[in-house]
């Protein structure tokens, strides 16, 4: 059996709800046989590497796809995280000041994120804000993705240029890569494996371009219409064994 490179979003795919969620014991259960069948299997995500990594242990998964496909993470040990444009980024956050539409900027791989803005509004941030009215972000090294609280309306007049961005919640806006096969390409080719043997898992609106340009796009039965109608194949629900049945389906486990 040719090996296969198997990558799988988290929430709503490897687990039972988007977001949080557990791991089935059906899913565990399919990642070992996967694995012990000479499989690779890994993540891909859009989540921060630190935030994606405890999900990973606890699915038992030490290669990751992080930061919407900016990220690589080998056996535990970061590679590399890209930043996003910096240019683009500083135009983003300049009409959020203008605007006085409160935002959050993610300056490294860490659970905390930066604004200047004294008067900031309390947004579903995953993580702490730190306010200093001094940065510039300007000046500032990188920039990793950037959080900005508006509504539909508000987003329609930004000018994000070229850059990626996904709407999770109905009042925030996150600024982040959404091209998660293009780390998936770089993982496999880190790897020598061949980009035909390449399937991914997944059920959401940053899971789209990916289900499109792989070899095998596996959408879940709770996957959003968009998802569904891209994918070469349908299994069943998160909840409902879904990567069991599929990875079944295709012969690569018991």
């Amino acid at each position: 059996m040719e090996r296969k490179y198997i990558f799988f979003d988290i929430d709503g795919t490897l687990t039972d709800a988007n977001p949080g969620g557990k791991i089935l014991e059906s899913t565990y259960r399919t990642l070992d046989q996967l694995k012990a069948n000479g499989h690779f299997v890994a993540i891909a995500t859009g989540r921060a590497q630190y935030m994606a990594m405890d999900a990973a242990k606890e699915a038992h998964i030490d290669c990751l796809v992080t930061d919407g496909g900016n990220g690589i993470t080998l056996h535990n040990e970061l590679q590399y995280i890209k930043p996003i444009d910096f240019v683009q980024a500083n135009h983003v956050i300049d009409q959020c000041i203008e605007r006085r539409l409160p935002f959050a900027v993610a300056l490294g791989n860490e659970a905390v994120l930066y604004t200047n803005q004294s008067d900031q509004k309390n947004q579903k941030l995953p993580v702490k804000l730190v306010v200093d009215e001094s940065i510039d972000f300007h000046q500032v090294k990188q920039i990793y993705k950037v959080f900005i609280e508006c509504n539909e309306q508000e987003e329609k007049l930004l000018d994000l240029g070229t850059l990626d961005y996904m709407r999770y919640f109905k009042g925030q806006v996150i600024v982040e890569p959404a091209e998660k096969y293009q780390g998936i390409l770089e993982m496999v080719h880190l790897l020598k494996g061949d980009e035909k043997d390449i399937v991914v898992f997944g059920d959401g609106l940053n899971d789209i371009s990916m289900i499109q340009k792989a070899p095998l796009g596996i959408a879940m039965g709770n996957a959003i219409d968009e998802v569904k109608e891209v994918a070469d194949f349908v299994t069943k629900r998160n909840d409902d064994d879904g990567i069991e049945y599929a990875c079944r389906h295709f012969g690569w486990i018991d």
